[in-house]
């Protein structure tokens, strides 16, 4: 094998591992979030890592825990009541 060979067959192994580890990650959401509908789930991150996150269904305090960014602060606002 030459040079260039075993480059690109480490970068192939990155990303199969890369690709394992972002299926693995799509599955959980069925393990953690099991009652939610798929459509209101949204992917956000909590210490850097990806999380499944359901900005209806799940407490204020998980929704605390993440990554601040423009959604999170927007779903921690107080919601007005409607008529």
């Amino acid at each position: 094998m030459n040079l260039d060979n075993g480059i690109i067959y480490n970068n192939l192994e990155k990303e199969i591992k890369n690709l394992k580890k972002e299926l693995k990650f799509y599955k959980s959401l069925f393990n953690t979030h099991g009652n939610s509908v798929v459509h209101n789930l949204t992917i956000k991150k909590r210490k850097c890592k990806k999380v499944w996150i359901d900005p209806i269904n799940d407490n204020r305090e998980k929704i605390l825990d993440l990554d601040m960014d423009d959604d999170v602060k927007e779903w921690l606002k107080p919601t007005k009541c409607e008529r």
